[in-house]
């Protein structure tokens, strides 16, 4: 049965509206709606499962009925609520309309805030070391030679960053940040973490510390597929002490489709496993020798056999068999050569990826330790951070590529690009 303190907590929230809003009209939907939502978190229904789909007509006040209902079950619970959205547009409606709104009428004392992941935000260290390295490491990174209206605008952000005037939130800064660019300074799990003293006060390591407080958090689809793909609170709180809303549930399936996507160019894959391969080989001597030398010379062994294997894989597709620049594989069916090799490919990307990673712990580990200390590392860190990304992302591609036939269900769709843009 519904909790008599949530009862209340209802009435007066209402009680509140009907006098904080001069034209305020009772709406029949809305109050049927936050009965049947309150209901079904109490388990009036079902024990065990909670769960209530429900769709509105415009203009029933949705946001605030389910803000009514479910915000009081989760606080008398002391379980966090999660509002999943999929628009820009609904995320600011929530932020700066319905929740200050619902927290002036409620007589619960809660905290809210816009959680973003990771990659929205910058490293606080590698912009400092980017915009400060034009003949540097950093730079090397870059696909093209920077210009040097690039390195000017790292150094406005980290001018920016420092004075306290901007947060580090890619979305908060005043004009567009070109994709090349931000990859050398956004936010990443191996070099930007709480285990590094001079990573604590990175903008991403600022906004967690704040997430972990609040209350209700609202996020966008993919920010709690990423979260559910890896296990569930790692990035958001627990699931089991979390109560979930998903608005704008209607575009669920895109974007569980998009974030199970995966694609790579073969355009200059050689070259940057290159790079990747002369990092390596330049920052090992960080990590402990013998603990070292096994990975590194499982990337090696990666990287030889996948500069040939990708170089080649191009040259086998006739570009007359393309329409409009792109080569579809009916179904999904691939042909029994390139099944064959994607298994390959999928098996050497993820064993080069895995090996990165291990080789970035093993330095990370070093400067928790005290051995050596983190300015020495924080370069080597951003760089191989970077090349971590590549690595899982063509890891990623090649297990799609390489996953068989599905006997029930939509096919995989596979598809190769001509993109005559794309750098590498």
């Amino acid at each position: 049965m519904t909790n008599s303190k949530i009862q209340q907590s209802i009435r007066s929230s209402y009680q509140n509206l009907q006098s904080q809003l001069d034209n305020f009209v009772p709406r029949r939907a809305q109050n049927y709606l936050v009965a049947e939502i309150t209901k079904t978190l109490c388990g009036e229904y079902h024990n065990k499962n909670r769960i209530i789909v429900a769709e509105a007509g415009t203009g029933i006040g949705k946001s605030l009925a389910y803000l009514m209902a479910v915000v009081p079950v989760a606080f008398l619970s002391q379980r966090k609520v999660v509002i999943s959205t999929a628009t820009v547009a609904l995320q600011e409606q929530l932020i700066n309309k319905d929740l200050p709104l619902f927290r002036r009428i409620t007589d619960l004392n809660f905290s809210f805030l816009l959680a973003k992941g990771r990659q929205r935000y910058c490293c606080a260290e590698k912009l400092a070391s980017a915009f400060g390295s034009e003949d540097g490491q950093q730079v090397a990174l870059f696909e093209t030679k920077p210009k040097r209206k690039d390195i000017e605008l790292l150094e406005t952000m980290h001018r920016s960053l420092e004075q306290g005037k901007w947060d580090g939130d890619r979305d908060s800064w005043p004009k567009s940040i070109d994709d090349k660019l931000w990859q050398l300074i956004v936010s990443d799990k191996h070099n930007c973490n709480n285990s590094m003293p001079s990573h604590r006060g990175c903008p991403f390591q600022k906004a967690r510390s704040e997430l972990d407080k609040a209350d209700v958090i609202i996020a966008n689809h993919s920010l709690v597929m990423a979260d559910a793909d890896l296990g569930g609170g790692v990035i958001l709180p627990e699931p089991d002490n979390t109560i979930y809303v998903f608005d704008e549930a209607h575009h669920l399936p895109h974007v569980a489709r998009d974030h199970s996507s995966a694609a790579a160019s073969l355009k200059g894959v050689a070259t940057w496993l290159e790079r990747l391969n002369q990092s390596v080989t330049k920052f090992a001597a960080l990590a402990d020798e013998k603990r070292v030398s096994r990975f590194r010379n499982e990337l090696q062994d990666s990287i030889q056999q996948l500069i040939p294997s990708l170089t080649q894989l191009a040259s086998r597709f006739d570009p007359a068999q393309f329409q409009d620049g792109i080569y579809r594989f009916e179904h999904g069916d691939l042909p029994e050569w390139l099944a064959n090799e994607s298994k390959d490919l999928k098996t050497l990307s993820k064993k080069g990826a895995q090996a990165t990673a291990k080789i970035a712990d093993l330095i990370a580990e070093r400067v928790k330790e005290g051995e050596i200390g983190a300015r020495l590392a924080e370069p080597a860190l951003a760089e191989l951070g970077f090349y971590i990304q590549r690595m899982d992302n063509l890891a990623q591609v090649w297990q799609l590529m390489a996953e068989p036939p599905r006997d029930k269900g939509a096919p995989l769709a596979r598809w190769l690009e001509i993109n005559n843009e794309r750098e590498g």
